[in-house]
């Protein structure tokens, strides 16, 4: 009977608690938070399909020092 009271008041605790920060959202500034995502995903919908957009334009370095060679991979032959 404890495991279904715990249970239950985990439940209702947690519903109790989103509808707190649903409330208090605006007050902390959360509301910018999902304004600049629904932004972004209007931005996402508008590419016309076939458009294509590279994000990250850094330059990948190479996942091994130079001093150390390259790794090449074989497969032993019997």
């Amino acid at each position: 009977m404890g495991f279904f009271r715990t249970l239950f008041l985990v439940v209702i605790f947690y519903y109790l608690f989103r509808f707190i920060v649903k409330l208090l959202a605006p007050v902390f500034g959360f509301q910018q938070v999902n304004r600049k995502q629904q932004q972004q995903n209007r931005q996402k919908e508008q590419r016309v399909e076939g458009d294509v957009r590279v994000e990250n334009l850094k330059a990948q370095k190479p996942h091994y020092a130079k001093d150390e060679g390259e790794y090449v991979d074989f497969e032993e032959v019997d």
